[in-house]
């Protein structure tokens, strides 16, 4: 399975996803795109949240998302409404968003504190394997 998650600026909420989705579900295919990726590492929020939890994120570049990896993907997981409402009409078939199976947006922790990514990254997870109890059955 292909999942494909968005955020912003794919430099915090959309690569933890990726780098612990690799972590836990080593069976399936995670990728992660922004919608306006700067081509910069990700934030040192994030790496540092990976770092404790033994995920290295050192090397992810932030990316833009392309239509070809709308194609990629089997699923389509947006971090929020706000950007599942702006990828209206690509893909919207595959689009799962985890409030819709009891799960939560994930707002964005750019600029918080460590407190602020360690409780984004803890939604992560939690939300993360909400979705693969139910794309998996």
């Amino acid at each position: 399975m292909n999942i494909l998650y968005i955020c912003a600026g794919n430099t915090c909420r959309s690569p933890m996803a990726q780098y612990y989705s690799q972590g836990a579900f080593p069976g399936d295919n995670f990728r992660s795109r922004g919608l306006y990726g700067s081509g910069g590492p990700m934030s040192p929020g994030a790496l540092e949240v990976l770092d404790q939890d033994g995920l290295d994120g050192r090397g992810h570049v932030s990316q833009t998302l392309q239509e070809e990896d709308l194609a990629w993907a089997d699923w389509i997981v947006p971090m929020t409404r706000d950007i599942q409402d702006q990828l209206r009409g690509l893909g919207e078939n595959k689009v799962f968003g985890f409030w819709d199976q009891g799960g939560s947006e994930i707002p964005d922790p750019y600029g918080g504190d460590g407190t602020i990514y360690q409780i984004t990254y803890d939604l992560l997870k939690k939300n993360i394997h909400l979705m693969m109890e139910t794309l998996e059955g």
